[in-house]
């Protein structure tokens, strides 16, 4: 899995279970196996091993959360995130309503949201990310009413990327992982839809389309007139041509 500078799920599980958070000694795959399944979970020593030593790599989101509880930390910290876990994790969001705020959220400013048809073809591209049809990216989104969506961390990593949600390390994953980086995260993607709601995204676009050509002083006059614009909160405001001479264009 191509994380980056970020250590591998392999190795954040490996050091987990040789150096648990809850308790002195290490996890056995067996013990860890049995710990998971005592929690409800499904998962044999077997499949932890193979996790373990990399030669599976691709786990389901269930499964990482499952790994998460038995071992006491957030599932984020397989994937770089925060490792703590509180006692009183922050309301969970399902991975759909997550994922259906990305798609409602995030695309260019010259067009409308992506299509599933679009984003599977973004994830399965170069395959990185393995591959994912559109009709399992509608059932992702949309499940039905008896069915928990349980995406591969491969197709998350391809989703993070996609949407541009990134840091030094790679994909930011963990906003499918970690509720209170979502709620951040989500917080910006709010202002964000604002700021496009009211045309500054479009706005900024065209503004860079021109400005490589422009002189410093006609920098600095856009960036006084924009500023103005704001803090006048006028919707007659008008644009200050000349400050000596008192012109203006409207």
């Amino acid at each position: 899995m191509d994380a980056g500078r970020r250590e591998s799920f392999a190795a954040n599980l490996d050091e987990l279970c040789r150096y648990p958070v809850a308790r002195r000694r290490p996890f056995t795959n067996t013990e860890l196996a049995r710990v998971v399944c005592g929690l409800g979970g499904d998962i044999t020593d077997g499949y932890i091993s193979h996790l373990r030593n990399g030669h599976r790599d691709n786990p389901t989101l269930q499964t990482v959360q499952d790994l998460a509880a038995a071992l006491g930390v957030c599932p984020a910290a397989f994937v770089g995130g925060r490792r703590e876990r509180r006692g009183e994790e922050d309301p969970r969001q399902t991975f759909s309503a997550k994922l259906r705020h990305l798609i409602a959220a995030i695309y260019p400013s010259s067009r409308g949201p992506y299509t599933p048809e679009e984003v599977a073809q973004s994830i399965s591209a170069d395959g990185r990310y393995g591959s994912i049809s559109s009709s399992h990216l509608r059932d992702l989104l949309n499940p039905a009413d008896d069915v928990v969506p349980n995406p591969r961390l491969k197709h998350l990593m391809g989703l993070a990327d996609h949407f541009g949600l990134a840091d030094d390390g790679g994909p930011q994953v963990a906003y499918f992982l970690d509720d209170r980086l979502a709620a951040s995260i989500d917080a910006e993607l709010t202002d964000l839809v604002a700021l496009r709601d009211a045309g500054v995204v479009e706005f900024a676009a065209r503004v860079a389309e021109h400005a490589s050509g422009w002189s410093p002083e006609l920098r600095s006059q856009a960036v006084r007139a924009i500023t103005q614009a704001m803090e006048s909160g006028e919707t007659s405001w008008v644009f200050p041509l000349n400050r000596e001479s008192g012109g203006a264009v409207t």
